[in-house]
């Protein structure tokens, strides 16, 4: 298809989702995605304004599928061809007619980046433990017997180290994967499975944290240890804990905005 039978096409959809009461104003409509539409996990938006572009109204969204569809139809004609693009802008008027302006708009995608960087790092002890232990606790079969799972996550000479223990009735301290006594190859091979992917994350964390976008923000730090009780929601001020050679920091870094 046409770069202007696509144009065409999401203006269609766009008007067939206005109620009657917009379709005899003029209405803007929003596209956006990332840096580049041609990677897999690039986000999409689509958003409907006022015509001047400040007040978001409502729309029937019955045809929201296609929409999407055709908006990255677009956006990848347009890479396709040399041009990225992060934003479209359709102005659509009621006598028919539309308008189309494209764009990139790098201080949204920093602003969106950061965000998302620092959201993702807040996040980071209760989604690697989850994954860990498997937060739904009553698949651990040891679930009445144990009083706290500790997950230590570590970086030692770049390397990224995990640990999983958990404390029983009796206090006493165990392994959580036990390829002592479990000595099965399928067992052996999940735990290198789940074990390889936890400390992949961890090293991900840790670049983030110290030299990506968020670094200003974020504290120096080589471990983490959290503790996860039976129920398996964490308290970020008593279960998550942040080292620097065995120092404990002060949790205001990751605190904001819990």
């Amino acid at each position: 298809m046409s770069l202007y039978n696509l144009e065409q096409e999401l203006v269609k959809l766009c008007r067939k989702e206005l109620c009657d009461l917009y379709k005899k104003q003029v209405v803007n409509v929003l596209g956006s995605t990332g840096r580049d539409i041609r990677d897999p996990d690039a986000p999409l938006g689509i958003y409907f304004y006022d015509g001047l572009g400040v007040n978001s109204i409502v729309v029937k969204n019955d045809l929201i599928m296609e929409r999407y569809s055709v908006l990255k139809e677009l956006f990848m004609y347009k890479a396709n061809c040399g041009e990225i693009y992060s934003d479209l802008q359709i102005t659509v008027y009621p006598d028919g007619n539309s308008k189309y302006k494209y764009w990139f708009d790098e201080e949204r995608l920093m602003k969106q980046e950061y965000e998302r960087e620092l959201s993702n790092a807040k996040d980071f002890p209760h989604a690697l433990s989850k994954y860990l232990v498997f937060y739904d606790l009553d698949s651990i079969k040891f679930r009445k017997n144990f009083k706290q799972i500790i997950v230590i996550l570590e970086i030692k000479n770049g390397s990224p180290l995990i640990d999983v223990r958990f404390i029983n009735g009796r206090n006493q301290v165990k392994s959580l994967f036990d390829v002592e006594v479990n000595t099965s190859p399928s067992y052996r091979e999940a735990v290198e499975k789940i074990v390889t992917t936890a400390k992949g994350h961890l090293l991900k964390h840790y670049e983030a944290t110290h030299t990506g976008i968020i670094k200003e923000v974020w504290k120096p730090w080589n471990k983490i240890v959290v503790s996860v009780p039976p129920s398996g929601y964490l308290n970020e001020l008593e279960d998550i804990h942040y080292y620097l050679d065995d120092v404990e920091l002060e949790k205001d870094f990751f605190l904001e905005g819990y």
